[in-house]
């Protein structure tokens, strides 16, 4: 059982283990090292209990280098008075004086204190309760297991940078100015149509007729053979299939290609659905196109006009939708010499149409008013397919302009574009 004692410098009482009978330990409050009795002479009451203190030992002495901090003030042991002894010590013989056997020190842990290296705060009271138990460090975590030779560790994957928005709407813009370059080659293969009418008058003012007679290409059993339902095709017909044909079908196919490209135009332009729906309407209406000649030739009367008709009205319609494309990508860009191309060109569009149709039907009727004669002459014709070459032209180069104009205000954002991220960086 813990022996129970008494501090003679500080009047304290405390307990010790009973391990620490016969050695010496400090006092919980005042530090001064006191003799710890055995269970025995605790409880032999005639057992003198006065003890000699022994003087704490003095603190270490600072480092030269540093300056000591100056020590904190101690407060004075309170003045304890003595209990009365529990027997008088004159009645009692005194016991022969046993030999001094060396005592080992104790450490703080015989008798439950903590570590004396630590400030102690001395005040009146019972003892402090004993701290809890410090936790013992964790130990390393695990190593992770290693991922199998044929699956890849999916955070060892570099991640990409997520792009800004500005970023990404370049990235659209830079490939609605290639589609808008298709366009333009389209629109140049489409301007070599309106030479042909005069080329033809030209070549026969110069040369003479054009060849005529059965054409130069033969297929046994289908084109110019002697089968009675092989196609008889002259050479005047092969040179205007050959002088429109092709310039039709590749400007077709460009304009196809280059409007649906260009319907990667960013949402918020606006110009996204109407670049595509312009693309698949043109494609639409170029095979009508294909389809209306090859009836015509082939005496389908009702397939041909079938044909016609969804030439006009889906040519049209993507012919409108298109110029919707150039003006809400001109807008959305901030263009407004881009937006005024498109507008001028619409006005060309809307004068050609009126001139091709009641202004050259007035034309022919009233003629003769400004000069034009009843029975045209040559010179005459030659005159009017100059003008309609012309007229042409007029047409596809206002054309040209309106998409060039967008593809140059794409450019200059582009380049806007690449002067911010490169400032930004």
């Amino acid at each position: 059982m813990p022996i129970t004692l008494g501090c003679p410098t500080c009047g304290k009482r405390f307990r010790a283990r009973d391990e620490s009978a016969g050695k010496r330990v400090k006092c919980p409050f005042c530090q001064a090292a006191v003799l710890v009795p055995s269970a025995e002479e605790s409880q032999n009451a005639s057992a003198p209990t006065d003890v000699v203190p022994i003087p704490p030992p003095a603190p270490p002495a600072p480092p030269p280098a540093a300056a000591a901090p100056p020590p904190p003030p101690t407060r004075p042991a309170p003045a304890v008075e003595k209990e009365p002894a529990l027997f008088d010590v004159a009645k009692v013989p005194p016991r022969p004086a046993a030999p001094p056997t060396p005592v080992p020190a104790a450490t703080p842990g015989d008798w439950g204190a903590e570590d004396v290296s630590k400030p102690i705060v001395l005040a009146e009271g019972p003892a402090p309760a004993p701290s809890s138990p410090v936790p013992a460090p964790k130990g390393p975590k695990p190593a992770r297991a290693a991922a199998p030779a044929g699956k890849k560790d999916r955070a060892s994957k570099p991640t990409k940078p997520e792009k800004s928005p500005q970023e990404m709407a370049a990235a659209a813009w830079r490939k609605t100015r290639g589609g808008l370059f298709w366009v333009q080659f389209g629109l140049f293969w489409l301007a070599l149509i309106g030479f042909v009418p005069f080329g033809k008058l030209v070549y026969e003012r110069t040369q003479g007729p054009l060849p005529d007679g059965p054409g130069w290409v033969r297929i046994d059993g289908y084109v110019n053979s002697d089968e009675a339902d092989a196609i008889r095709i002259s050479k005047r017909e092969e040179i205007d299939l050959l002088a429109y044909g092709v310039p039709v079908l590749l400007g077709g196919l460009a304009l196809v290609l280059g409007r649906v490209t260009a319907g990667a135009a960013p949402r918020n332009s606006g110009a996204k659905g109407l670049f595509a729906f312009s693309g698949l309407f043109t494609l639409i209406a170029l095979t009508g196109l294909v389809t209306w000649v090859v009836c015509e030739r082939f005496t389908f009367r009702e397939v041909g006009g079938y044909a016609r008709t969804a030439t006009l009205v889906c040519g049209g319609v993507g012919e409108f939708w298109f110029l919707l494309a150039l003006g809400a990508a001109g807008a959305t860009l901030r263009r407004p010499k881009a937006v005024r191309a498109v507008g001028f060109f619409a006005l060309v569009v809307g004068l050609a149409a009126v001139v091709v149709t009641a202004g050259w039907d007035a034309y022919l009727k009233y003629g003769h008013e400004i000069g034009r004669p009843r029975q045209p002459d040559a010179d005459w014709l030659f005159y009017e397919e100059a003008a309609k070459m012309l007229g042409w032209l007029l047409v596809v180069g206002t054309y040209g302009r309106a998409v060039r104009a967008v593809r140059g205000a794409i450019r200059d954002f582009l380049a806007s574009a690449e002067d911010g991220a490169a400032d930004s960086h």
